[in-house]
């Protein structure tokens, strides 16, 4: 995929798709390429990777997860990033496929890479969000022993449960309206199809990613 314009990284209509994802897009779509995307999201794959380790290091009593096991990430970090790269790719390249095959859509599949690759950091930072909240709320919680909880307990146990549980679906629908967005854009489909197009795309690189961390059996960690 080549842009119409000089290409670069357009930080500014990274910041712009949280609110106007369409014009974002739109811009984006002129002036950005496949490697500028795929830089940040290698990036913000390896930040994400980091934070996992420091996170499940910090959270071993609470998850049963030893320092070990999360220093034992960082040996593997190269490994992850490399499978983050892959679903990415490969989740970019089903949107296309889908967004031709069954909404007449362009099919560029070098558009919907760049594009995507911009919605990425925000995922990286609902992942960071999510586990922070999980890490602050479940400090100190014995997750193996919940029979043994006080009341008290419980009851924050319950309250930080339900603000995960509502920042987490706010986050969903609103990622997922974002990377619509920019399959729509890419691909020249509505938001509706550029939705379908993603849900398929994102089963189809979960598989490719459950698949090879088994085989590979890595730690645990955030995965596009």
């Amino acid at each position: 995929m080549q842009p119409k314009h000089a290409p670069r990284f357009a930080l500014t209509e990274l910041l712009r798709a949280v609110y106007s994802p369409t014009r974002a897009f739109t811009t984006l779509y002129l002036s950005t390429s496949v490697n500028r995307a795929l830089i940040l999201v290698v990036l913000f794959a390896t930040i994400s990777t980091l934070f996992s380790t420091v996170v499940t290091e910090d959270m071993a009593d609470v998850i049963g997860y030893s320092a070990s096991d999360a220093l034992g990430l960082v040996l593997q970090g190269l490994v992850s990033w490399i499978i983050i790269l892959v679903s990415f790719l490969i989740f970019g390249m089903v949107a296309a496929l889908v967004s031709h095959e069954v909404f007449n859509g362009r099919g560029d599949k070098g558009s919907t890479i760049a594009l995507v690759g911009y919605c990425y950091p925000w995922f990286v930072l609902l992942s960071i969000v999510l586990l922070t909240l999980f890490n602050v709320g479940f400090e100190g919680l014995d997750l193996s022993g919940v029979q043994q909880w006080t009341n008290a307990e419980m009851g924050r146990a319950i309250a930080w449960g339900a603000l995960l549980l509502v920042v987490a679906l706010i986050g969903v629908v609103w990622l997922l309206v974002m990377v619509s967005k920019a399959i729509g854009v890419a691909n020249d489909v509505s938001t509706v199809a550029g939705a379908l197009s993603a849900i398929l795309a994102a089963v189809a690189a979960g598989i490719i990613s459950l698949i090879a961390r088994a085989v590979m059996s890595l730690p645990i960690g955030i995965s596009f």
